[in-house]
């Protein structure tokens, strides 16, 4: 007796591990304007002690702006302190400020005239040391910065970035700034293939060619605006400045040499004020227009450098457009200034909140397999981007 088989029915394969990881979502937790308060402190205090709160101060304002950021909903911590600040500070003072100080006066009263031409090269030391502030700099911020006990670091070599930086300084002046791109590329991609979150490394593979056509637009429409704003200056001021033309004749003394202490010039001090303030206030209407280009460059840059720069199975994407970028920084600044920066923590806030809401990663890590790094931990701060008033301002990203 035979037996039928049915239709055979294909065998469901076992579906796909899930890879290890998670996704990561960034966000901000924390006070701007509350950070008011401690700015009057922080400044009250440093007049008191005569500036040596400074450091203390910047601390406590890293401090609580860095525990407002989010990574899936736990804080980052910094654990930088005042006192490796204050340390780093004093021997740098004591090793470099002091010597070039001593060397400049020197060479003033030695040389005279050619001592601009004599100390050059020393001008070029103090440019590579600024090199070497910032890539320090931003060693130490990463190194005191955690997120679930685990430390960023970046370990490589502060006076092979100081090379670069100094370098193309150089010859990017000679090029009257279109290496520009190319050379914040070079340095971004050094800096960021530098950069470690416990023991793993961040990548990046941006190329400088696709920021040249914002750049272009801000290199060319900024001389397009100096030449409206210089022919518009000449229009109004040449025509105003008659008067003075001819005082400028009346003005001087028996031998015909100019005579500041002649009456006519004081007759002519509301002209000349009036036209030292339209002078003003078209440079200034010069620098907001060309200020919006620059930001339409700078935040194409952001937006790039984050998409080429990964992490593990980790991407990043920051949504920062020019005109908010150009805001932020333009009234940050008149915050500071109006408020004898008073208002600096918020500023500083601000800034921090603006790209941490912006900053987004696609793809996914798995943190269980990252271990501590092994780097070893410096004892003092920042000493030499404080000595030479290195300001990153981008501690509010952790890797970007």
């Amino acid at each position: 007796m035979s037996v039928t088989n049915g239709p055979s029915v294909a065998a469901t394969p076992p579906p796909l591990p899930t890879p290890p990881g998670e996704p990561i979502a960034f966000s901000w937790s924390g006070p701007t304007w509350g950070l008011a308060g401690l700015g009057f402190i922080n400044l009250l205090l440093t007049v008191i002690t005569l500036g040596i709160y400074q450091f203390w101060a910047k601390t406590e304002v890293r401090r609580r702006i860095t525990s407002s950021i989010r990574v899936n909903g736990e804080p980052v911590e910094y654990t930088g302190t005042g006192l490796e600040l204050f340390l780093g500070f004093l021997i740098v003072f004591g090793v470099l400020l002091v010597p070039f100080l001593i060397i400049t006066v020197a060479a003033q009263i030695t040389l005279g005239r050619m001592a601009g031409l004599a100390l050059l090269p020393v001008y070029l030391v103090v440019w590579y040391l600024y090199g070497v502030a910032v890539y320090r700099a931003r060693r130490y911020r990463r190194s005191r910065l955690r997120w679930r006990g685990v430390r960023g670091a970046v370990t490589g070599s502060s006076f092979r970035y100081a090379w670069h930086y100094l370098w193309t300084t150089i010859v990017g002046a000679l090029a009257y700034g279109w290496l520009t791109p190319w050379r914040d590329n070079m340095l971004h991609r050094i800096l960021i293939r530098d950069t470690r979150f416990g023991d793993r490394s961040f990548q990046y593979t941006g190329k400088a060619g696709p920021l040249y056509p914002s750049y272009s637009l801000a290199w060319v429409g900024s001389i397009v605006l100096l030449l409206l704003f210089g022919g518009l200056a000449f229009g109004l001021l040449w025509p105003m400045s008659q008067p003075l033309r001819d005082a400028a004749a009346l003005g001087v003394d028996a031998q015909g040499k100019f005579d500041p202490q002649s009456p006519i010039w004081k007759e002519q001090a509301p002209l000349i004020g009036q036209l030292v303030s339209i002078g003003v206030a078209l440079f200034m209407l010069y620098a907001l227009f060309a200020g919006v280009l620059w930001s339409l460059f700078h935040a194409r840059e952001y937006r790039y450098f984050s998409s080429m720069t990964s992490l593990e199975g980790l991407t990043f994407h920051l949504d920062v457009k020019g005109w908010n970028l150009f805001w932020l920084f333009f009234s940050n600044t008149l915050m500071s200034i109006m408020t004898f920066t008073i208002l600096s923590p918020v500023a500083e806030a601000r800034v921090s909140r603006y790209f941490i809401r912006r900053l987004s990663a696609t793809g996914s890590i798995d943190f269980a397999t990252i271990q501590q790094s092994q780097m070893r931990l410096s004892r003092t701060g920042e000493g030499l981007a404080e000595a030479l008033d290195v300001e990153l301002n981008e501690y509010f990203i952790l890797s970007i």
